[in-house]
């Protein structure tokens, strides 16, 4: 193996190369993180900037949404909601306002059952059943007076049947009666969960 020899130009040369690169290399060593960690912050600091401005904007919409709200409120949209806080009382609820429908109309009622409630979003659909009998104008104002009360009350099924047979003449003045079933549900607010 062979030497490598220097002469002395050469020697402080290769010393004063070796001793900048390590200065460099200290200073790398130094200065690298310190700049990195500057570049990561300038990064977040950018970001926060960012979702600051938006934050202001919607800061800024805040009076318009709470006027809107207030609009709302205002409109009391819980009055088409059943008013009972449990699923039993408001069946109960639906119960009273179909017959009170019913009997008011000159219909008869045969049974009423509350069906088994059903999630529907954040409410509770409270069904029941119904049973009747009524003539055809009985039951146009019966079905009227479903649709224009408040709370709300849905007629989802209704079969109609006729106890009469082929052939049958009406007597004038007399309308025949109808046997009627229906499925009638309202609302109950808020109490899923």
């Amino acid at each position: 193996m062979k030497r490598l020899v220097l002469n002395p130009r050469q020697g402080r040369a290769l010393a004063l190369g070796v001793l900048v690169g390590a200065m460099l290399l200290a200073i790398a060593l130094l200065a690298v993180p310190p700049y990195l960690l500057h570049r990561r912050y300038d990064a977040v600091l950018s970001d926060y900037q960012i979702r600051l401005q938006r934050f202001q904007k919607m800061a800024a919409q805040h009076p318009e949404y709470a006027r809107a709200l207030e609009a709302i409120k205002a409109k009391n949209g819980r009055r088409f909601y059943l008013k009972a806080s449990a699923v039993n009382l408001a069946g109960a609820e639906v119960q009273e306002m179909v017959r009170a429908a019913v009997e008011g109309n000159g219909g008869r009622l045969g049974s009423i059952q509350i069906g088994q409630a059903r999630e529907d979003g954040t409410h509770r659909l409270i069904p029941v059943s119904v049973q009747m009998v009524a003539n055809v104008q009985s039951l146009q104002r019966i079905l009227n007076a479903l649709e224009a009360q408040t709370p709300f009350v849905f007629v989802d099924n209704m079969t109609l049947r006729t106890g009469v047979f082929r052939g049958f003449r009406p007597t004038p003045g007399v309308e025949p009666e109808i046997n009627v079933q229906l499925d009638v549900s309202a609302y109950l607010a808020g109490s899923a969960n």
